[in-house]
């Protein structure tokens, strides 16, 4: 009977620990533009490059003061001009948008599933690692993508534009300057 009662009781914290563990909840994408299904290599990007640095600025300045001096026992206050170097640290925005190409090897590719997943692979992709879905979406805003990344038990989505161009997708992120990620079709 000890052992029964105890199997049992083995039993219900296996449960309650299993129940307790996070499961991500279903989360069907909806319908998906059978353009965008397929692996994609990004092939050339055009990006923001932030620089800010600071610069070392001297500057000579020129103070006027007065100085008491004793000539033959008598102190006299004479005016004078006493000549220095400021310095300061000057902070310096020079970001830039910059284009960069990318060989075939080693690939750097986005896939989207026919189901809405996405799957990136490649050291220059780890900005979309943590999307898990997506949707297309056509608005007043023109044909975009909605990408999704699972977070604190919720979906959280965020828009790029996309173009199409015979076997060429271009991702358009938000950006002040016109950013893109141009990709060609794999498979």
């Amino acid at each position: 009977m000890k052992k029964l009662c105890g199997i049992a009781f083995v039993l219900v914290v296996i449960g309650v620990v299993s129940a307790c563990k996070e499961a991500e909840p279903g989360f069907s994408p909806g319908a998906v533009d059978s353009r965008i299904t397929g692996t994609w290599r990004l092939v050339e990007r055009r990006f923001q490059k932030d620089s800010v640095f600071s610069v070392l600025t001297t500057t000579p300045r020129q103070r006027r003061d007065s100085v008491l001096v004793t000539i033959n026992g008598q102190t006299v206050r004479k005016d004078t001009v006493i000549n220095y170097t400021d310095t300061i640290f000057v902070r310096r925005d020079t970001s830039f948008y910059t284009t960069r190409r990318y060989p075939a090897l080693p690939p750097q590719t986005l896939t989207f599933d026919p189901d809405g997943k996405v799957l990136a692979e490649g050291s220059e992709m780890t900005y979309f690692y943590p999307i898990r879905y997506f949707r297309v979406d056509s608005t007043f805003e023109g044909l975009g993508v909605n990408l999704y990344i699972y977070t604190n038990r919720a979906n959280v989505s965020f828009r790029q534009g996309v173009a199409f161009q015979r076997d060429t997708l271009t991702l358009l992120p938000r950006c002040d300057q016109p950013c893109y990620l141009k990709l060609t079709r794999v498979r």
